[in-house]
């Protein structure tokens, strides 16, 4: 199974030896895609970015944030690599989902290694469930006593959606897991509406919106975290979230604290989060874009990330410090996508058309 490293924190990013400082986009407008709707965390953090980077690139081009969701993320990567092919100006900021490539999904017709990669923000995510589930869910464990309930996310192919169903598959809990949500705002009200019982959240979604309003008022609790895999079946927490568990130490808690779980189901899982969570937001230059165009921006986010306006109010918005994934550490993920165990991928492919069902 292929497995990528985690940078935490910037790293620069060194020019070529007599390179005179980029002026690409001074005077210029430049557009930030967001795959996803408005007022959703995807959304959140691009206008955030919006607000900062523009004093990081000379000129201090004016930025503005378009919104173009639908097909679980792809109608705005797909616009990026197939329309907007060549045009420095548009700037995708995605939540992207590396499975569909993974499993070749006919949804995502440019490859994610086509693009100019910028950077990345490292994130985690947090598996919650109602507090209100017969006969009742007030910690992690009680999950697996839980009466049937209803756990869903997005596109059925979506690398957290896919996830969250293998978490519970592996724990053993009696749910149905459904998909087809088309952003995260939706699923967080379907869990208000009682329409779902369970689903998971980005960092971004868990601070912000479900933790402020769902978990101090007692509608839901978390159950796990995945956390960064260290070693071979080894799981730290992240550090952003010390408080949430592991999914595997649930699982060492419910089948003995040498149990550790077996099978294409976990080696999944671990799959997905060694990649996911490695690299959860995207910031990408379409195909054609100049490589100018692309270290200008490169070196303008590290910058940024040194920005201590910036950080303040991405913390304060977000309510924790975000990490930035480097040129090269991005690289190597997104070519790690290409070296996946093929059981694996048949795997993933059998779960998502049952589940999808």
């Amino acid at each position: 199974m292929w497995k990528c490293g985690l940078v935490v924190g910037a790293a620069l990013i060194a020019l070529a030896p007599g390179t005179a400082p980029a002026q690409f986009y001074a005077g210029k407008t430049v557009t930030i895609l967001v795959n996803f709707t408005a007022g959703g965390p995807t959304d959140i953090e691009a206008r955030i970015i919006a607000r900062h980077l523009d004093r990081h690139l000379a000129g201090k081009p004016t930025l503005i944030v378009k919104n173009m969701p639908g097909a679980g993320g792809n109608t705005g990567v797909n616009f990026l690599g197939e329309v907007a092919k060549n045009d420095p100006l548009q700037l995708g900021f995605f939540t992207w989902n590396p499975i569909n490539q993974i499993l070749g999904a006919e949804g995502l017709r440019v490859r994610y290694e086509q693009f100019k990669f910028v950077a990345g923000v490292h994130s985690a995510t947090v598996t919650y469930a109602r507090t209100d589930i017969p006969p009742g869910v007030k910690k992690p464990a009680d999950i697996v006593k839980a009466q049937p309930f209803i756990a869903a996310f997005l596109a059925p192919d979506d690398f957290s959606t896919t996830r969250l169903g293998l978490s519970l598959e592996l724990l053993g809990t009696k749910h149905r897991l459904i998909s087809g949500y088309k952003a995260m705002t939706e699923v967080i009200t379907a869990v208000q509406q009682k329409e779902v019982h369970a689903s998971v959240a980005s960092l971004a979604a868990w601070r912000a919106l479900i933790e402020p309003n769902m978990v101090k008022t007692g509608m839901v609790t978390p159950l796990f975290q995945f956390g960064t895999e260290t070693a071979p079946n080894t799981f730290a927490r992240n550090p952003a979230i010390p408080e949430v568990m592991t999914l595997l130490e649930l699982y060492r808690e419910l089948n003995g604290a040498d149990k550790t779980p077996q099978g294409p189901g976990w080696d999944s899982i671990r799959l997905i989060s060694s990649i996911a969570d490695s690299m959860f937001r995207t910031a990408f230059l379409p195909p054609g874009a100049p490589d100018a165009a692309m270290n200008e921006l490169r070196a303008a986010f590290v910058a940024m990330w040194k920005d201590e306006t910036f950080l303040a109010e991405y913390e304060r918005t977000v309510k924790y410090r975000p990490s930035l994934i480097s040129a090269a550490e991005g690289a190597k993920v997104i070519a790690g996508l290409g070296n996946v165990d093929p059981k694996i991928v048949a795997y993933l492919k059998e779960f998502v058309a049952r589940t999808s069902k």
